[in-house]
């Protein structure tokens, strides 16, 4: 469907009403504005709706002065043309009014939102009852659809002639494939009339912008061959799941006969698992619509490079049915990539300079089209500040200072015995994540970095503490956006059906964002049992890279078994940025720890019990899997049950002093703990 706006001039008769002929309005008459309205109201239902008896065309009226009227006209693209419009609008004003001298002026193309504008102003003035009916009836309805999203464009540009195609061409660095299909396009061998669409294009291009700008040069010269009947082009995209039987996608399609549709197949940015799975009905769908609207509808299908969506799957389908031409991004050389810079500051009336321009491009003698585009983006943001609000442009650098590192979680974590390697880890990403935020607010490249990291160590040695901390810390530095901390296990990732594992890794993902996702005994997916730990560990590293900016995964496990982990999976090993180990705590170590677990107990040694337990220590640290600091807490709490066993026996009927109360004896580090390590000690055969 071609859309036109036109103003309808015309001479009054001046005869009174004879028959069936009624008089238009004479300018100079003092007639009352009701019968203007009426007159206008009587020409809507004339014409109207698919007006014509072949139903190629739909004519409305939304306003006017006497004797010049205006109207929008939509009709086949196929079928009809504009001058069969003008003739059948011409021919049926003069059979029913008193008119003559009737031509059209100031016509053009206009988008169907346009033409939406028009309608309701017309309803608004009474001209037309219910709009939102014809809106539907023509199908242009579709814009506030939910499941996708629709961009209308009306190309301007005009390439009359190869020569002409080919320099725009340059002017975007167009790439060889895109050439020589002008050169088909253009080609003398060709009937220069409209029939409909022999073929169809796949644009493969790293950005949106990119690929708009071959759409924008092919459209004009298809017009220019008579392959394409309007100068609309509608751009779909952020394709949702739930996109398959949308009478609004078919509205779409069916409007744009003679146009351009343009298919982003990148899909949306939720959580859609499998791909090839979740999208399947959509491909479907949107297979069959192509398949019925093909011939006058002209489909532009768009791979964004890193975001292939659903590209696959549809190419795949609709291949079957038409025929496709593929379309790269084109790439060019320094000189090239001046021009295409330079085209792009005219466009916004900006002249930028030869120092400008190698400063923006650098020593590289290559670039792609969307390169391009980000080195515009970057100019065009300093611009402002030199080239149109220009008090600003000797204005001083931005400085920040760098805050102390400082939060109740972080001292925490300073507090700990040990873990020296992790508290200096712990102060690189806080102040990398800093200066990163520095570097924003200057207008600076700042690429957050992945943080994933793997925890070794035996049990009791602070894997999760430390996890548990990471995570507040990094909320309370600004770092990350939420002070999540999910932690789970295998139990939690393995589900109990086909198909079920991959949802639940993912929605751990989800419920992680913004936060810590802590994967205790992670070796714990590895196993001989075909289950579903393979299928959880491919989920967790395409996961990883999905949200490498928002969620941190933390791996924790014995080191021996968490090396077969990481060599399960190629990716795994190179998605971590940090491989941290929690070494067993020496018996020095574990007397601190002691103390530091007794002070927050509301607890005191006598200098004999921290020479008792240093002795207890040195006896655990020579057993395999002794517990770590998790063996100091259980002898801690065991000796304040022994404690206060001793103070009920010894002044039972007596009055109990607080000092009595907050001192640990030796004595009371007799405990069952302490004397199985003992035990252990005891060798076993003849003593010689």
């Amino acid at each position: 469907m071609v859309l036109w706006e036109t103003q309808i001039v015309y001479k009054d008769k001046k005869t009174k009403n004879i028959g069936a002929k009624h008089l238009m309005m004479d300018p100079n008459a003092k007639q009352p504005q009701q019968d203007w309205d009426t007159m206008i109201r009587g020409l809507n239902k004339l014409l109207g709706r698919k007006c014509d008896p072949d139903d190629k065309m739909s004519v409305y009226f939304y306003d006017g002065v006497p004797e010049c009227l205006n109207a929008v006209i939509a009709y086949s693209s196929r079928d009809a043309s504009l001058e069969y419009c003008f003739d059948f609008i011409k021919e049926t004003l003069e059979k029913n009014y008193s008119v003559r001298n009737i031509s059209f002026s100031e016509y053009k193309e206009i988008s169907a939102k346009r033409l939406d504008f028009l309608g309701d102003k017309a309803d608004e003035n009474g001209y037309i009852r219910r709009w939102h009916f014809e809106r539907s009836n023509l199908g242009i309805d579709y814009f506030s659809n939910s499941h996708f999203k629709v961009e209308e464009y009306m190309e301007e540009k005009d390439y009359p002639t190869l020569e002409d195609a080919k320099k725009a061409g340059d002017d975007i660095m167009a790439d060889a494939t895109l050439i020589e299909e002008l050169e088909r396009i253009y080609s003398d061998q060709n009937e220069k009339k409209y029939y409909g669409n022999p073929v169809h294009y796949k644009i493969c291009a790293s950005g949106t912008k990119a690929a708009m700008d071959i759409v924008d040069l092919m459209v004009p010269a298809l017009i220019a061959n008579k392959r394409l009947c309007g100068r609309r082009i509608l751009k779909i995209h952020n394709i949702g799941e739930g996109c398959y039987d949308e009478a609004d996608f078919e509205h779409m399609f069916k409007s744009a006969q003679g146009n351009t549709v343009v298919i982003e197949m990148c899909g949306t940015n939720e959580d859609h698992g499998n791909y090839a799975n979740a999208y399947q009905q959509v491909v479907d769908y949107i297979d069959y619509i192509i398949d019925k609207y093909h011939l006058n509808t002209l489909c532009f299908f768009v791979e964004i490079k890193d975001k292939s969506g659903f590209t696959d799957s549809l190419i795949s389908k609709v291949t079957e049915n038409i025929q496709i031409i593929k379309i790269n991004e084109g790439y060019g050389d320094k000189k090239q990539a001046k021009t295409y810079l330079t085209n792009l500051a005219q466009k916004e009336s900006f002249d930028i300079t030869e120092e400008e321009l190698e400063k923006a491009l650098g020593n590289k003698k290559m670039f792609s089209v969307e390169e391009i585009y980000h080195i515009y983006e970057k100019w065009f943001k300093d611009g402002l500040r030199t080239h149109i609000y220009k008090a600003y442009k000797d204005y001083g650098f931005y400085c920040e200072a760098l805050k102390d590192r400082s939060s109740a979680p972080y001292d925490e974590l300073q507090k700990m015995v040990g873990l020296t390697e992790i508290k200096q880890v712990i102060d690189e990403i806080i102040d990398a994540g800093k200066v990163r935020k520095i570097r924003t607010n200057m207008g600076l490249n700042a690429k957050k970095s992945s943080l994933h990291m793997v925890f070794t160590g035996n049990p009791g040695s602070a894997k999760t503490t430390v996890a548990r901390l990471i995570a507040q810390i990094l909320r309370k530095e600004d770092i990350v956006d939420g002070g999540k901390f999910v932690e789970c296990g295998r139990a939690d990732l393995i589900a109990k059906y086909v198909g079920w594992t991959a949802k639940t890794v993912r929605s751990k993902f989800r419920e992680a964002k913004g936060g810590i996702l802590f994967i205790d005994e992670a070796y714990s997916l590895v196993d001989g049992s075909n289950s579903f730990g393979d299928e959880a560990i491919n989920t967790i590293v395409q996961e990883m890279e999905n949200h490498r900016e928002d969620v941190i995964v933390i791996f924790a496990g014995y080191p021996d078994k968490m090396k077969d982990f990481l060599d399960k999976n190629e990716g795994l090993r190179s998605r971590i940025a940090f491989h941290l180990d929690f070494p067993d705590y020496t018996p020095d170590e574990m007397v601190d720890i002691l103390k530091l677990m007794a002070d927050q107990h509301g607890y005191k040694l006598e200098k004999a019990a921290f020479s008792k337990c240093h002795e207890i220590f040195e006896s655990a640290c020579r057993e395999d899997d002794f517990g770590n600091g998790r063996f100091v807490r259980n002898l801690l709490e065991q000796a304040e049950l022994a404690q206060a066993h001793r103070i009920a026996s010894k002044t039972r009927g007596n009055k109990i002093s607080k000092k009595s109360l907050v001192t640990l004896s030796p004595e009371d580090f007799d405990v069952n703990i302490s004397k199985k390590v003992k035990a252990a000690r005891i060798p076993i055969g003849f003593a010689v």
